[in-house]
């Protein structure tokens, strides 16, 4: 037998379009079904990553192609990126040296004027402890001028580490709020002298105690407690700005003091003499232009470095912040 050719009526049909009743719905191919649904197959898996604002460490967010949103390059974002960068503390050791500068003029200052230091909390210990036997007589209450200081530098150090440590210690924004509050303390306490409300002369002894004094020399405490505090936050633990017994010790009992490559001797060298100029310009201003001078001085000194944190150098990426 013989296969029969198949009939006409065995022939495969064309596909044919199929339509649909509805007035206003358009006509849908099958065909262009499969190609519609094949578009949506190949689609980039690149669009379902949206990069979010920041990445990890404050650096850019980039999304998987390399490409930036047009979101990531405007000034808002821009600006927020470069005061939530940390700064890079390459030479910022010249910055606490400042410091020590600013330490020794308020303190010359406050010791000159107000029988108290602001800085150097040992003296004020020493004071304190003296009291406790009523010594010495004149001028009377050091004591309590000492202890106000003491409790108000204590104060400062808890407010500025808490501080640091809550908006992330070495952002560049954290640093200039903490230099900035510092600026602000010295600002009061010069205007409180120069608009005379603390008397621009240095007290005498045996004349009863101001307890207006009280005013500057807390507000130059609490600044110096953000000094300090900076100088462990930066990493310099070897420029205190406040304090010379232990600066001096240190130094001494460097088994490389005499070497030629040495930062670390050399930053205390630097920070013991920023601090032995600094009393000795308050003498002299104090002595040649008055007692607010010195305390102008020491503002614009902190005020110069507040902003020179807005153009710092910014600390450079980690391998944990590479983009992917």
């Amino acid at each position: 037998m013989h296969n029969q050719p198949p009939s006409p009526s065995d022939t495969i049909a064309p596909t044919k379009t199929i339509t649909y009743d509805t007035p206003d719905s358009p006509q849908i191919n099958p065909n262009d079904l499969t190609a519609a649904n094949f578009r949506l197959e190949t689609t980039n898996d690149e669009t379902k990553y949206t990069p979010g604002l920041w990445s990890s460490g404050g650096s850019t967010a980039v999304s998987l192609s390399g490409n930036q949103t047009q979101d990531e390059n405007s000034m808002p974002a821009t600006l927020s990126r470069h005061f939530r960068a940390n700064i890079d503390t390459t030479h910022t050791d010249i910055i606490l040296v400042v410091c020590g500068f600013v330490g020794g003029l308020v303190d010359g200052l406050s010791f000159n004027a107000w029988g108290s230091f602001s800085s150097m909390q040992t003296g004020n210990t020493v004071f304190l402890a003296l009291g406790v036997s009523g010594q010495p007589a004149y001028p009377a209450y050091l004591w309590a001028k000492s202890l106000i200081a003491i409790t108000v530098f204590i104060a400062s150090n808890i407010f500025f580490i808490h501080m640091h440590r809550f908006l992330n210690p070495r952002r560049r924004s954290t640093m200039i709020i903490s230099f900035g509050i510092q600026t602000i303390a010295i600002l009061i306490a010069a205007i409180l002298v120069q608009l005379g409300v603390i008397l621009p002369k240095p007290e005498d002894p045996r004349a009863p105690i101001e307890w207006m004094q009280i005013l500057p020399i807390s507000l130059l405490s609490f600044q110096a407690g953000g000094q300090i505090c900076a100088s462990r936050i930066l990493g310099f633990d070897e420029i205190p700005t406040v304090v010379v017994t232990t600066l001096l010790c240190d130094l001494l009992v460097d088994p490389k003091l005499t070497a030629k490559g040495n930062p670390k001797r050399n930053r205390r060298i630097g920070a013991f003499l920023a601090l032995f100029f600094g009393a000795m310009t308050a003498g002299g201003l104090s002595k040649a232009t008055g007692m607010a001078s010195s305390l102008w001085f020491a503002m614009g000194l902190k005020l110069t470095i507040t902003l020179g944190w807005f153009i710092w150098k910014r600390e450079g990426r980690r391998k944990s912040d590479v983009d992917v």
